[in-house]
């Protein structure tokens, strides 16, 4: 069975070293995550505004959270290599349940400038209207009333936790 281009192949073989842990700085750190914790800290999350030691909770999970986006945007790194390496036209891998996707984003093509008219067959125009929320916020509050045929769409909140930046 050879390697098909655009196809998909199964985790073959241990993955304990890739499920267990990643590499850095030359040795095998493994990632050790208590759900207790987790789950303890999320269910007193309402009393973090009114603790004084409650930031520094928040700040953990926010270390975990970094902890694990990092080893896992680096797991990602590996199996791309490892996949092109094996097979330039590698798509990704599947596993019981997981299915890892190697694609590119962005356009596949660009063109030059200068010569878009000769080019015009292969191009398309593309013209579109979005509204501008600064007028029309200017106008509301002049007018009192979104102007004739402006929607105001249903948005939903969502509470964002950011790092202070050290100063």
């Amino acid at each position: 069975m050879g390697y098909n281009p655009g196809c998909y192949y199964p985790i073959i073989g241990n993955t304990d070293g890739l499920l267990a842990g990643f590499k850095g700085n030359n040795k095998m750190s493994l990632i050790t995550i208590d759900p207790k914790e987790i789950k303890i800290l999320a269910k007193e999350g309402e009393k973090f505004i009114f603790k004084p030691k409650a930031e520094e909770q928040l700040l953990k999970l926010l270390k975990l959270q970094d902890d694990i986006n990092n080893a896992v945007e680096e797991v990602k790194v590996k199996i791309a290599e490892a996949g092109k390496a094996i097979n330039p036209n590698f798509k990704g891998v599947l596993g019981e349940s997981v299915k890892c996707v190697y694609r590119k984003y962005g356009s596949k093509y660009s063109y030059d400038k200068n010569l878009w008219e000769r080019l015009l067959p292969f191009l398309t125009e593309k013209k579109y209207y979005s509204v501008e929320a600064d007028k029309v916020d200017v106008y509301v509050k002049e007018a009192g009333e979104l102007p004739q045929g402006i929607i105001e769409t249903e948005r939903e909140g969502k509470l964002s936790i950011m790092r202070m930046e050290e100063e």
